[in-house]
């Protein structure tokens, strides 16, 4: 009988990553800047690829968006709470120019499936357990985007109003008014939470998408953990 579950498809894409079925991909820039595992999203066993059910689980994963092609999607793992607060930014405030990104499910220490209901924002509480992804594979910028967005917009959470405002305008002009306002929309949901958050977007946080070379944001957020006090 057909699986038309994306959640038994969740489930079937975690088997894979468990069973070590995903060859680890080698990107520094992510595991520096996002605290990060990527993995390719394609089984392999001993170099072989495995049966087409694992193409006919990403098929029902991704079933709502416009992406179809197998090569066009990673498998991160995390072990960092900032996704989550990036998916709940995206939600909240609809935004548009960001990644496709969905939790596959989590993990232990040991690799065991833990309830998603353990995943608990607002707190300060230090994750114990691994989050694994699944999420559109994008691109780094070039150097000169990279480097105009950790200069002007690295630090906004330090500027007035009346210079942020600026800023947006800037970014809108050089990059499109739709970027711009998804910026802006994180801004004011980083000022809204910054007690639990710190503000981390700079260059590297942006990347184009593999599909139509479109500019994303990505995990822009550092929660604060631990036993955190404002001064």
């Amino acid at each position: 009988m057909e699986n038309n579950n994306p959640l038994d498809s969740s489930k079937e894409i975690l088997d894979c990553f468990l069973s070590g079925k995903f060859k680890r991909m080698d990107c520094p820039q992510c595991e520096n800047t996002f605290l990060t595992k990527v993995y390719e999203m394609k089984c392999f066993d001993s170099g072989k690829k495995l049966s087409v059910k694992c193409a006919e689980c990403k098929r029902l994963f991704t079933a709502d968006t416009d992406h179809a092609a197998w090569k066009n999607y990673v498998v991160l793992e995390k072990q960092s709470l900032g996704l989550e607060y990036f998916l709940d930014a995206i939600q909240k405030h609809k935004l548009t120019n960001v990644p496709f990104a969905r939790r596959v499910g989590v993990l232990d220490e040991e690799g065991q499936p833990l309830d998603p209901a353990c995943i608990h924002l607002f707190t300060f509480e230090e994750p114990d357990y691994r989050i694994i992804y699944v999420m559109e594979r994008l691109e780094h910028l070039d150097e000169a985007d990279a480097a105009f967005f950790t200069e002007h917009v690295h630090d906004i959470d330090w500027m007035e109003q009346a210079d942020r405002l600026k800023v947006w305008a800037y970014v809108a002009e050089r990059y499109g008014a739709a970027l711009a306002e998804d910026m802006r929309k994180l801004c004011l949901y980083y000022r809204e939470n910054k007690k639990y958050l710190n503000w981390d977007l700079h260059g590297d946080n942006l990347m184009h998408r593999m599909t139509d070379g479109k500019i994303v944001v990505m995990d822009p957020f550092a929660p604060k953990m631990g036993d955190y006090m404002d001064e």
